[in-house]
């Protein structure tokens, strides 16, 4: 589930942008904000489809195009679809030309994802390192567990080899926590 969950936040994420340009052209072409709403519902594939539709029925309903709208960016949980909510929002209470504010919003996504595609090329050896120096000490273990097992039996029940063992299993942790933070960057 957890899996699956990832594939359809990454797929939202990778829709967002032509969405947008779908809506700004929509509205280019003199449809109402709502019209524009019903062609990304219609025209696109989910997950964003499935999010457009659900707040178009929620509006049918009589819930207000403000509380649909922070309804569909609360429940998507991606930060670029919130972005485009609340500049809908503002553009709705100030007034403003809605379509070249969804192209800005549109450049603005694509090009943060584009940084974030390098940012994870380049952080790509420190997350194979983090990897390897996760996985070395229990292959070790277990090559010396099948070649002389007595070897490997007094560091388990030894109360200094558990001592040893643990600050080692500890030394992982901290060793892989401060890979994943190095290698973590926000765009």
């Amino acid at each position: 589930l957890i899996r699956k969950e990832r594939a359809s936040m990454t797929a939202l994420s990778g829709q967002i942008a032509d969405s947008l340009v779908l809506m700004a052209n929509s509205l280019r072409a003199g449809h109402s904000f709502l019209q524009s709403l019903e062609m990304v519902a219609r025209e696109m594939e989910p997950p964003i489809s499935r999010e457009f539709r659900r707040a178009l029925q929620e509006m049918s309903l009589g819930i207000p195009v403000e509380a649909a709208l922070t309804t569909m960016g609360r429940r998507a949980g991606n930060e670029d679809l919130d972005l485009m909510v609340t500049a809908v929002l503002i553009q709705r209470q100030v007034g403003g030309n809605l379509a070249e504010i969804l192209d800005t919003i549109a450049e603005t996504i694509r090009e943060r994802v584009r940084i974030q595609g390098e940012i994870k090329t380049l952080t790509a050896q420190g997350r194979i390192s983090g990897v390897i120096i996760s996985l070395l000490p229990i292959a070790i273990g277990a090559f010396i567990g099948v070649l002389n097992p007595s070897y490997l039996n007094v560091l388990l029940t030894h109360p200094i080899g558990r001592v040893m063992l643990a600050i080692g299993v500890l030394g992982q942790l901290a060793g892989v926590a401060a890979i994943q933070k190095i290698i973590k960057i926000d765009v």
